[in-house]
């Protein structure tokens, strides 16, 4: 579901709030939060997503509709549509040097993510125009689209990976039950 300008606060407002939101939010994150050594995916929301256009329009000290409704409609495209999960990609390496190596070996990662469950898979879509034959962010934005025979199998499912197989990093991570069980929900 789409995310309403009325819903939005004016920075006075969300100003008082801020704290509890953001204190909220956090807890959330790390509800939604599965890592590897290398990587953090964050599945979307609509809860986390709200909380990043209030904290924009914070920031930007924002009163203009117009451009509350340019956020929503750029933060928006996190949303997860029916029967899709919507995944922020992080890339942890936090030594510059290191993370400045890295990069060029990390090239085209977002093309190489997939979500596993007993034998079966969906590979993520990266999002459209951010993919590159050379890495330009450590942050990529993945829609993994299911079918219906999918979402079934999915919701049956016991163990749930998200893994990378990109040629220098393959790594995987087990989906915990509390968060498999929330995103079955959401398919």
């Amino acid at each position: 579901m789409a995310i309403d300008i009325t819903e939005v606060l004016t920075p006075e407002n969300y100003a008082r709030e801020r704290e509890t939101q953001n204190r909220n939010a956090t807890q959330l994150e790390k509800k939604r939060r599965v890592s590897t050594s290398t990587f953090t995916f964050l599945f979307e929301n609509r809860e986390l997503v709200l909380n990043q256009i209030n904290e924009m329009v914070f920031l930007e000290k924002i009163h203009d509709p117009d451009e509350v409704r340019y956020l929503i409609d750029i933060y928006g495209e996190l949303l997860p549509a029916p029967g899709t999960l919507s995944v922020s990609m992080f890339i942890e390496i936090t030594d510059p040097q290191q993370l400045a190596r890295e990069m060029p070996r990390l090239a085209g990662i977002e093309k190489y993510v997939y979500i596993i469950f007993d034998g079966n898979e969906v590979k993520a879509t990266p999002e459209e125009g951010r993919s590159t034959d050379v890495l330009e962010s450590t942050l990529q934005y993945l829609k993994f689209r299911f079918s219906q025979e999918n979402i079934a199998r999915f919701r049956s499912s016991k163990n749930i990976f998200i893994e990378t197989r990109h040629p220098a990093y393959s790594e995987s991570a087990r989906i915990p039950d509390e968060l498999k069980k929330t995103l079955e929900l959401e398919l």
